[in-house]
């Protein structure tokens, strides 16, 4: 018997067309990776090596520009632009990852025990996100962080809330996919109690899209933080935000426009730095699963 090829690769009729990577689409990861990587040693080296000081003032270098001292100047009150914006860099990075992680921790479990389950609970879980979901997700935020009071905690409570739904929905999704394998049906025949069939069975199979997931959604708790920084009800003053310092350079900005784009810039750069790392995560899950 002979085998049908293609004209062009010599593939074999019928088989399934595999996305080869592009070569040249490997930097944008790259440059992802190491901008978060310059990012977190500069928020960590150069503070105690410079002695940047974020709350210093200095009435003679008031929107001075960039120079040996002062590498991004100064702002209004003479404050150095990068001291504060990379203390601002260390709060939405534990902002960022610690509302994430909190959703994650509340809204996996509640989909995993909806998914498997069902009946009742599934309904009372589903009923509860379909309620989150009704509000839009800045605007909970919003009113929690508003009720909370201003502090790092209750910020990472305000953005996390909102995020809670999405997790639990895909975690339910990934765990009915699962329900008709065989391995999950050989654990409930030989009577393996439910906790431990999640937690050796169910949760090993959903991490790789959960963490993927949550990738994706520390760019976007980073963007809100921001949001509410802007506002003034998130992290309190004096400690520096990016939020925080795009609102008090939007008064100066014809006459200093560095104070608002060296915070919009770390900002963009960070966000875009982890959505560019979540998509190639993504993708080579992709591909991965299209090779096997």
């Amino acid at each position: 018997m002979t085998t049908t090829t293609t004209a062009t690769g010599g593939r074999p009729a019928g088989t399934p067309r595999v996305r080869k990577r592009r070569a040249g689409g490997d930097w944008t990861h790259v440059v992802a990776l190491a901008w978060l990587g310059v990012l977190i040693v500069a928020m960590i080296a150069l503070p105690p090596i410079l002695g940047l000081d974020p709350l210093a003032l200095d009435s003679t270098a008031r929107f001075s520009g960039p120079s040996g001292e002062h590498w991004l100047g100064t702002d209004d009150l003479g404050r150095d632009l990068l001291a504060r914006a990379l203390d601002g860099a260390q709060v939405s990075l534990l902002v960022g990852l610690g509302s994430t992680a909190i959703a994650a921790l509340v809204g996996v479990p509640l989909g995993m025990l909806a998914g498997y389950r069902g009946r009742l609970a599934d309904a009372v879980v589903s009923f509860l996100v379909d309620v989150l979901l009704g509000f839009p997700g800045l605007v909970l935020a919003l009113g929690l962080a508003a009720f909370l009071g201003p502090s790092v905690p209750n910020v990472m409570i305000a953005i996390a809330v909102p995020l809670v739904p999405a997790f639990a929905r895909l975690a339910r999704a990934q765990t009915m996919s699962l329900l008709t394998r065989e391995f999950i049906e050989a654990s409930r025949v030989i009577g393996t109690p439910t906790l431990s069939i999640m937690r050796r069975d169910i949760v090993p199979n959903i991490t790789e899209p959960v963490l993927a997931f949550a990738l994706v959604n520390v760019g976007r708790a980073i963007l809100i933080e921001g949001g509410l920084s802007f506002l003034g009800i998130g992290v309190p003053l004096p400690q520096p935000t990016w939020g925080t310092m795009i609102n008090e350079g939007r008064v100066y900005l014809t006459q200093s426009p560095a104070i608002i784009l060296a915070p919009s810039v770390f900002m963009m750069l960070t966000i875009l730095s982890i959505n560019l790392l979540a998509d190639r995560y993504l993708l080579d899950r992709t591909t991965v699963a299209g090779g096997s």
